[in-house]
């Protein structure tokens, strides 16, 4: 076998190939360290090991009398043999793919093996591929008061071993880079929602964020904020208290802003505080302990639910500041009720003569 290869090898013409330049060949021995190929007319190449295997390339089943597909590296080297690539064969076949991928706009399955603070790193077949946090899908964006980059990071990485449905937003070659979208693979879902979505709908949603202010719910590919003042009908200072991340919740649709979303966990029930406030009438004398006092007056508390206001005109002082002087905490005032203001849940008072 040797002497016939050496003898395929003297005889072999320099081939008119280029490199970068995909062939079709014949496999006509192999060893551990390289694979020799026949090409056209007789011609023979040399895939060494390096370039006959990698990510995405697997020629441990290659045999004898196979066809292959390979990419010219150097048309000829100092034996006069092409020097092939199996690993870039494989690269050149990706490339294209992503391309035809990106204007058909398929979806295709990619896995995270890697964060780092602008979103997640996949591979597809071999070639590395971004999928910035921008473009993940509202169950999936790090939600984190602040935009703390330790814990965004942190919760990237929770992604990493698992798969993503994406979209080929932008592939270049020449740069080296692709980028990937969730939200373009979803777009035809989000596009649904949103039409089908009207003010006053009650969808069921799970929570995908929590923060100071309130948390996020997503469903059907959209997410929307509960506000911290729309959570419950009694006072909430901590969301995280009452929600986790993953809970199912129930919410009221109360705005559609293109795909700014505003939802109410509260109006799903009725208000506490009107039930309460109807055995209080306008003109009825009440009393209450002070609780607190800033530049609208001085606010008493009525019940353990039910809050009265002094308005600041009727102290003589134009600043809040300079309410302390008058009044103290737990000091007892009393007046008539002149109104029961149910949009800001308190009755409003005047002192009595």
């Amino acid at each position: 076998m040797a002497k016939d290869m050496q003898a395929i090898i003297t005889n072999t013409v320099v081939a008119s190939f280029r490199p970068g330049d995909s062939i079709k060949a014949i496999v006509i021995d192999r060893t551990p360290s390289r694979i020799l190929v026949e090409i056209e007319d007789g011609r023979v190449g040399i895939i060494p090991k390096k370039e006959a295997s990698g990510e995405g390339v697997d020629s441990s089943g290659i045999e004898l009398g196979d066809e292959v597909a390979a990419t010219v590296i150097d048309p000829e080297n100092e034996q006069g043999m092409a020097v092939l690539s199996f690993r870039r064969a494989s690269q050149d076949v990706a490339w294209a793919e992503l391309g035809s991928l990106q204007e058909e706009k398929r979806n295709i399955k990619i896995k995270i093996f890697e964060a780092n603070k602008g979103g997640l790193m996949a591979k597809y077949k071999g070639i590395k591929a971004f999928l910035p946090v921008s473009q993940l899908m509202p169950v999936n964006y790090p939600r984190v008061d602040g935009a703390e980059a330790g814990e965004i990071l942190t919760k990237l990485q929770g992604f990493i071993g698992k798969e993503f449905v994406v979209q080929v937003m932008n592939s270049s070659r020449e740069e080296g880079k692709v980028i990937l979208s969730e939200k373009l693979a979803h777009a035809d879902q989000i596009k649904e929602t949103l039409a089908n979505l009207t003010v006053g709908d009650q969808v069921q949603g799970v929570v995908s964020g929590i923060v100071k202010f309130g948390i996020f719910v997503t469903f059907g590919g959209v997410e929307g904020l509960v506000h911290l003042s729309e959570i419950d009908w009694g006072h909430v200072s901590d969301p995280g208290k009452r929600y986790s991340a993953g809970d199912k919740v129930e919410v009221l649709v109360i705005g559609v802003d293109g795909e700014k979303l505003s939802f109410s966990v509260k109006q799903l029930s009725e208000d506490p505080w009107v039930e309460q406030v109807k055995a209080y009438e306008i003109g009825q004398i009440v009393g209450g302990k002070v609780v607190r006092w800033n530049d609208n007056g001085v606010f008493v508390e009525v019940t353990p639910d039910i809050q009265g206001l002094f308005s600041i005109d009727q102290f003589g002082v134009t600043s809040g500041s300079e309410l302390g002087d008058i009044v103290k905490d737990n000091r007892e005032l009393e007046g008539e009720i002149t109104s029961v203001n149910k949009d800001s849940h308190r009755l409003e008072l005047k002192k009595s003569v």
